[in-house]
């Protein structure tokens, strides 16, 4: 991911907050429970990897600040094998 302070000022500089903010993740098939809960209370899409050993998760949610973004994403990299995207 980009370093966090650059991270954060895109964030600023294209969203006006409050919005709806996606988050795209591959995650491990056998993370995909630590993921939905850092993600609980999203709008949640999944979809399996050709040989079912990875899952795409597509979320969706209402979020107040980039702090809040960049809270979610902290959270999901301490997931082994986790992708954000």
């Amino acid at each position: 991911m980009v370093d966090k302070k650059r991270f954060k000022d895109l964030l600023e500089e294209h969203h006006t907050w409050p919005c709806e903010y996606t988050f795209k993740f591959i995650v491990p098939k056998d993370r995909e429970q630590e993921l939905e809960k850092i993600l609980a209370g999203h709008n949640i899409s999944k979809k399996n990897s050709k040989k079912g050993n990875y899952l795409s998760v597509t979320s969706k949610k209402n979020m107040d600040s980039t702090l809040e973004i960049m809270e979610i994403y902290e959270k999901a990299s301490q997931i082994k094998g986790v992708i954000s995207l």
